[in-house]
């Protein structure tokens, strides 16, 4: 069988969560399946920089038509067909949401790793509004054959928001790479303490830097923790980044160390003694169970995947409430013995992820699609 691929989001310099989502899914899904044959469309005016997946059964189709007139003819003419561009194939794979048209017979299979956009607009740019009008986003997901969605939260907010049928969607969790692990190595602790002049002792929040992460309350409970920890805040650049740098100033113990490249994060959760995330929405929340996989204990919202993902491993706190986050911090840096269980039942939570199962599911929902 012969499966395309969407790998427009790791043309990225510096990638994020989704973009991160799928090069592991890919990266696991390519060492398990030698059968079908895989080809992996790509579409920018300059040059682009991909992983190179160096699988025999696995080939690049890329084109360098300018995306924004590549974009209106989708969403207009409804062509070309992005099936047909890369040769014909039996079914098209969508890591995350982006312009496209079909033909007919080309079963689509979609990864929807949030509605965000539906359920908290004001998250969003207006740009970013209109994007989503453009590439008409509702659509491309009820169009699809198989919906897999990361989490029930997404499921559920599927169904209820875009009215999807329960039995177009499959459940599948993304993972944790085993590299995020506890480290005992001081030398590479060190080198991550130096590059990126930490404190000795810290809290920690790593991800895009946007008001949906709910940084700002973060930043106001530690204001008002007593303590000789450092708030570290690690991650690139997002909508409005700007008021949370500047909300940060006002305290020389909070730490912006800007976006951290992936072979120092290992080292970072492991020098953190908490890790605070208290999202106002996710749709699974890979951060979290990468930090826990380190052994640093976690704090996530009450709300949406976070609880689902994080279950009784971490403490949950309502990411309105600015005085739950701060005594939660204050519970984890205060007792010794709910700190020293949260770092065992994360370690164990943590293991119940593995993108070797997310791509064993993903791939048998493409087998099944199977044309015989």
């Amino acid at each position: 069988m012969k499966i395309g691929i969407d790998v427009r989001c790791l043309m990225a310099a510096n990638y994020s969560g989704v973009a991160w989502y799928t090069f592991n899914l890919l990266t696991a899904l390519f060492a398990i399946d030698e059968n079908n044959e895989y080809v992996l469309f790509y579409n920018n005016a300059k040059p682009v920089n991909l992983p190179d997946f160096k699988s025999a059964n696995v080939s690049y189709a890329g084109f360098k038509y300018p995306n924004k007139i590549l974009n209106l003819f989708f969403h207009i003419g409804n062509k070309p067909k992005i099936d047909k561009m890369i040769g014909g194939v039996d079914v098209f794979f969508m890591p995350n949401i982006n312009s496209a048209a079909f033909s007919n017979y080309c079963r689509r299979v979609i990864i929807v790793h949030d509605l965000s956009y539906w359920r908290y607009p004001e998250f969003f740019t207006l740009k970013s509004i209109i994007w989503h009008k453009i590439i008409m986003a509702k659509k491309i997901i009820q169009e699809s054959d198989v919906i897999i969605a990361d989490s029930v939260n997404t499921k559920n907010d599927l169904v209820h928001l875009l009215k999807i049928k329960d039995d177009k969607i499959k459940v599948i969790y993304g993972g944790v790479d085993p590299k995020f692990q506890p480290v005992d190595n001081k030398i590479e602790l060190e080198r991550v303490k130096r590059r990126y002049k930490l404190p000795n002792r810290f809290l920690l929040f790593l991800g895009t830097l946007e008001p949906r992460k709910n940084i700002e309350s973060i930043i106001e409970a530690f204001n008002q923790l007593k303590t000789d920890h450092y708030l570290v805040i690690g991650g690139g650049d997002g909508w409005k980044s700007k008021a949370i740098k500047q909300l940060a100033a006002e305290n020389d113990k909070i730490k912006i160390v800007g976006y951290v490249k992936e072979e120092d994060k290992k080292g970072l959760y492991n020098l953190a003694d908490v890790f605070v995330y208290p999202s106002y929405y996710e749709g699974f929340g890979l951060p979290l169970i990468e930090a826990m996989a380190c052994g640093t204990p976690v704090i996530a919202g009450s709300n949406s995947s976070q609880a689902e993902v994080v279950a009784n491993a971490g403490l949950l706190v309502d990411p309105y409430n600015i005085s739950e986050i701060k005594k939660a911090i204050e519970f984890i840096l205060e007792d010794k013995i709910l700190r020293a269980n949260l770092i065992k039942s994360g370690l164990a939570k943590a293991k119940e992820y593995s993108w070797h199962q997310t791509a064993k599911e993903t791939l048998a929902i493409f087998n099944s699609l199977k044309i015989i």
